[in-house]
């Protein structure tokens, strides 16, 4: 490469570099203002969510304080203040909102079932809540209903818990075996507990009593010994007469027979 050739290509860099210069001078004219705007919106948006993430930390933890003294202060026998700030976590909402309004309808049901069981409904006809929360507060109540005689209303609320997946279903399929059993419906009360006891996932306590309740049925269902023995009685009794009436008519020939003889002796 000769000299003439060097200096050539030396001078085309040079004005391919400069004409980068220019594009990338006037791409920052239009625009540079654009790009600061871009990279300050990321850095806002990112403090502002770090910011939020903390303040809902904080928020939460505060409200976990204020729940675990309400706790402490029924614990310790001011239920009036308690449920005072229990009343007031639930009006702020959020979780803890939730769990404070579940705990004050548990405390509620010690003086007055009824009301008990409409603070229960109203959490489970709460779209805010979360569907296993509202479940659970519908299996509350049932489990209310049920022992005020209810069996309507128990089995209003947890039919359609009685569902495969469902968390609470063996519960609710407890509760069903009971409002049957009430009724007498001794069949299908059995299928409700033979369901939670052959369930595997079924609560190791839930199904002990489904065990029980079993065993209590299938005492009802089979028959009584008593009735056995009655049976067997009156079975063998009917033999008997049988032979009796035959051995009454052949004595009743003998005499007969008997009597003709005599007369004709006689004659």
């Amino acid at each position: 490469m000769t000299h003439d050739d060097r200096t050539s290509d030396h001078f085309i860099r040079e004005v391919d570099e400069e004409m980068r210069r220019e594009q990338l001078k006037t791409l920052w004219e239009r625009f540079g203002l654009v790009i600061i705007g871009v990279c300050v919106l990321i850095v806002a948006i990112t403090a502002g969510y770090r910011g939020y993430v903390w303040w809902q930390s904080k928020k939460a933890a505060e409200e976990g304080d204020r729940y675990l003294t309400a706790l402490e202060a029924i614990d310790a026998g001011n239920e009036a203040e308690g449920r005072e700030t229990l009343a007031a976590l639930a009006k702020d909402g959020g979780g803890y909102g939730m769990l404070a309004r579940l705990r004050d309808a548990e405390l509620l049901a010690k003086t007055d079932e009824t009301a008990a069981i409409a603070a229960y409904d109203q959490v489970a006809n709460d779209d805010s809540v979360a569907p296993v929360m509202r479940d659970l507060a519908r299996v509350r109540a049932g489990f209310l209903a049920l022992d005020a005689g209810d069996l309507d209303g128990a089995e209003r609320r947890v039919a359609s818990l009685d569902e495969a997946g469902n968390a609470w279903r063996h519960t609710a399929r407890e509760i069903l075996g009971m409002v049957a059993y009430q009724r007498e419906a001794l069949e299908k009360a059995r299928d409700y507990f033979v369901a939670i006891d052959q369930d595997v996932q079924a609560p190791q306590g839930v199904r002990n009593r489904a065990g029980l309740m079993i065993s209590v049925i299938d005492g009802q269902l089979a028959p009584s010994p008593d009735a056995a023995s009655g049976d067997g009685a009156a079975e063998s009794a009917a033999p008997a007469s049988g032979e009796e009436g035959a051995e009454s008519s052949e004595n009743g020939s003998v005499d007969a027979n008997s009597g003709e003889s005599d007369t004709q002796s006689t004659q």
